[in-house]
């Protein structure tokens, strides 16, 4: 112990001398935040896209366990963990990155299809904002589909006291989404 002080403290002050001696002629960068008046189209185009990227961002915890089979592998993992008879092991920092790199691994194809057929054109301007949102939509909407019980989506359809649908694609993704996630759990349940 005696001998790791001083060399904590050489490296502590080393460290203050080259931050103080780089300080000096390092300059930063400053970011304003405001509201101007807008002047043309695009540059109302740009707020709303960041804001749209900060929603996204924000909400992204919530669409990574409701839209994605996350929810299925993590109460998997959580029985496995119990049936095996340990309570700590493995950490569940640990399960909930396995259950992140099998969600990953499962969604890769359905996230290929956002890109190449919403994010791709959005960015390269062949289709607008509300083009983009539902073409990002059919994929997502189809990988929910096929691992939602109908039961389970009639129910929340009747639930919204709305006239019954024709086909799949007149269910609103408000009905989908909660007729998915209890699909989920109950086949993790089951598994």
């Amino acid at each position: 112990m005696r001998k790791i002080i001083p060399i904590l403290i050489l490296v502590l002050t080393g460290l203050s001398y080259c931050g103080v001696a780089s300080a000096e002629g390092l300059v930063l960068p400053t970011v304003r935040l405001g509201l101007d008046k807008a002047t043309q189209p695009e540059q109302v185009n740009t707020g709303i896209q960041i804001l749209a990227l900060f929603t996204i961002l924000s909400l992204a915890p919530a669409i990574l366990v409701m839209l994605t089979s996350f929810t299925r592998i993590i109460v998997v993992f959580s029985f496995l963990r119990q049936a095996m008879g340990t309570q700590q092991m493995p950490p569940n920092q640990i399960m909930v990155g396995l259950a992140l790199f099998l969600t990953c691994y499962i969604m890769t194809p359905v996230w290929q299809q956002i890109n190449t057929n919403a994010i791709q054109p959005y960015v390269e301007e062949h289709i607008t904002y509300k083009e983009a949102i539902d073409k990002a939509l059919d994929p997502v909407k189809t990988f929910m589909f096929k691992h939602t019980n109908d039961k389970d989506l009639a129910i929340f359809v009747a639930m919204a006291k709305e006239k019954k649908p024709n086909s799949r694609e007149d269910i609103k993704i408000q009905n989908l989404v909660p007729a998915f996630v209890i699909s989920e759990l109950k086949t993790a349940f089951l598994i």
